[in-house]
C-alpha cells in the first residue's frame, strides 16, 4: 500500500473513531455531521469518505452497484461448484468494510451492541437494492437458465427470493463480526442460515395446503 493510501485509510479511521466516541458518549440523534467534523477535518472531508452519519458508524463505504454492473459480476463470478448468491453476498458485504484498526473494530463493536438499531438505520435503503438485485438476477438468470436453482418457480419469483436471501445471509455475516465471531465466507453463512431453516420442525400437512407459487402466478 502507497504513502497515499495509508494517509487515507489512517484519516477514514480518524473519522470512524471520533465518530463512535461521540455517539457512544452522547447517543446517536446528539451527534451531527458538525460534532465529528469540529475538531480535525472539514465537512467535504467527512462526506469524501462517507455519505451519512450512520455510513461512518456502520462503516458503509460507497454505493451499491447498478444492474448492468450487478449482471456483469455474475457473468465473471460464474462458477459450475458456486452458487450465485453468493457473489451476491461478497458484493452486499462489501459495502461494509471491516476496520483493520483495532480500537474502531472495537469501538464499532461496543457500539452496536449497545445500540442494534443502528445497524438497521439503512435499511430504508435497502428496498431500492432489493429491486436492483432481483432486476440483475432476473437478466441473468434469462441468459443463464442452467444457474437457476428453483426451475419449478417463475424467474421473477426466483429473483425475488432470491433477493431476500442475499440481504439476510449478508446481515447475518455482518453481524457476526460484529459480535466477535470469525468472519465467515458467504458460502459459509448461506450454509448455516440453510442449517437453520432445515432443521425447523416441518408444519402438520393441511387439507387446504396452498398452492404453489408458480401455479398461483395468474
Amino acid at each position: 500500500m502507497g504513502l497515499r493510501d495509508q494517509k487515507k485509510n489512517r484519516l477514514r479511521g480518524d473519522i470512524e473513531r471520533c465518530t463512535l466516541e461521540l455517539v457512544i458518549e452522547r447517543g446517536v440523534d446528539a451527534v451531527t455531521i458538525e460534532d465529528i467534523c469540529a475538531a480535525e477535518i472539514s465537512k467535504k472531508t467527512f462526506f469524501n469518505y462517507f455519505p451519512s452519519k450512520a455510513a461512518a458508524i456502520v462503516g458503509y463505504r460507497g454505493t451499491f452497484p447498478e444492474v448492468d454492473e450487478l449482471v456483469e459480476a455474475l457473468r465473471a463470478g460464474e462458477d459450475v461448484d458456486a452458487c450465485y448468491l453468493d457473489t451476491l453476498v461478497h458484493l452486499f458485504n462489501s459495502r461494509v468494510v471491516p476496520s483493520d484498526d483495532a480500537e474502531v473494530a472495537r469501538l464499532r463493536g461496543e457500539a452496536l451492541r449497545a445500540m442494534p438499531q443502528l445497524f438497521f438505520q439503512q435499511q430504508k435503503a435497502m428496498f431500492g437494492v432489493h429491486h436492483i438485485v432481483a432486476q440483475a438476477v432476473t437478466a441473468y438468470l434469462g441468459e443463464c437458465p442452467a444457474r437457476r436453482m428453483m426451475p419449478d418457480l417463475l424467474l421473477d419469483q426466483e429473483a425475488f427470493i432470491a433477493s431476500s436471501s442475499v440481504s439476510s445471509i449478508a446481515r447475518i455475516r455482518s453481524m457476526l463480526v460484529v459480535e466477535g465471531h470469525a468472519d465467515l465466507t458467504a458460502a459459509q453463512t448461506r450454509e448455516l442460515l440453510a442449517r437453520c431453516l432445515l432443521a425447523a420442525p416441518e408444519a402438520a400437512p393441511s387439507s387446504d395446503a396452498a398452492p404453489s407459487l408458480a401455479s398461483n402466478a395468474g
